[in-house]
């Protein structure tokens, strides 16, 4: 017993090993920023698909509003690998663009006469099925004088078949 006195000190000493406690690998969690403004993103109406032509949908649902369109951004021929996949790809063919709906606004990437976006793929957990990256577009409201918007966040997901 009294070899294990010592043992029974150590709390009080503050030299205990501690347990840390991970959290759980949550694949939904999700941010959003209009024009630098931090905005809640609904976790449970968002989603992202995959098609089965490759075609990767992100559609981001504000918590404000989660009946609406919110962000859609789309990458056609995803090749489900990490890397930048940036808008200005038109002439490859390949169709990589973002809407954005929010009440009475609509607004679009093609609108801009420069419509800088990218999604950055950082990590893909193929066997729980998420991405996890970053997005930043630019949107504008069709017509003259329209406004121009920036979206931007961060994503650790998952991904459903479409």
């Amino acid at each position: 017993m009294n070899r294990f006195l010592p043992l029974l000190l150590l709390p009080l000493l503050g030299a205990a090993p501690t347990v840390r406690h991970t959290p759980p690998d949550s694949a939904r969690l999700l941010t959003l920023r209009v024009n630098g403004q931090a905005v809640a993103a609904d976790t449970i109406s968002s989603r992202f698909f995959l098609s089965d032509t490759r075609t990767l949908r992100l559609n981001i649902i504000r918590a404000d509003d989660p009946d609406g369109e919110g962000l859609t951004i789309l990458i056609d021929r995803f090749p489900i690998q990490t890397g930048t996949y940036s808008f200005q790809e038109i002439l490859s063919g390949r169709n990589r663009d973002a809407s954005y709906r929010f009440g009475k606004t609509a607004a679009y990437s093609k609108s801009c006469p420069d419509n800088p976006g990218s999604v950055t793929i950082t990590a893909i957990n193929g066997a729980k099925h998420w991405l996890a990256g970053s997005y930043r577009c630019t949107v504008c409201e069709s017509g003259r004088g329209g406004k121009r918007f920036t979206l931007e966040g961060t994503f650790r997901y998952p991904v459903e078949k479409e």
